[in-house]
């Protein structure tokens, strides 16, 4: 593993890790563009609306625990009041694709850094696949 470190300018294309923490913003930004009109689409019956926005990730805990990096992804923003981010929230746990996410500012921000180019589209799938499970949670 540490002959991995020899060749430090392809160290991203070999470890996962490092290489989403140095993904630039643009890249995630764009894929946030491609992925925001399923999770609209599945949540059309929802008091929500969703958009794409920039934000920041936090790489860490432990002696880094405040750092963060500019990141983008889907920011879910009620419509009105009544615990729809919580329900959205609870309908987006268990699925085989996680995405980091956090509820702050009245809203259900998704942050796409730490999603693998190769899994875009099956979260697209299982995105469509929430509408049924969003109608249900929204009752």
């Amino acid at each position: 593993m540490l002959r991995l470190y020899r060749d430090p300018d392809r160290l991203p294309e070999r470890l996962e890790t490092l290489r989403l923490l140095v993904r630039p913003q643009a890249e995630i930004l764009a894929q946030a563009e491609r992925l925001q009109p399923a999770l609209a689409r599945a949540l059309a019956d929802w008091p929500l609306t969703v958009g794409v926005e920039p934000m920041r990730s936090q790489i860490g805990s432990g002696s880094l625990p405040v750092d963060r990096l500019p990141s983008a992804g889907l920011v879910c923003r009620p419509q009105k009041k009544g615990g729809v981010l919580n329900r959205l929230e609870k309908a987006l746990r268990d699925r085989p694709v996680p995405v980091i996410g956090r509820i702050a500012d009245n809203a259900l921000w998704l942050d796409l850094r730490c999603l693998r180019s190769e899994d875009e589209a099956r979260l697209a799938t299982q995105l469509v696949q929430l509408a049924p499970a969003a109608r249900t949670a929204a009752r």
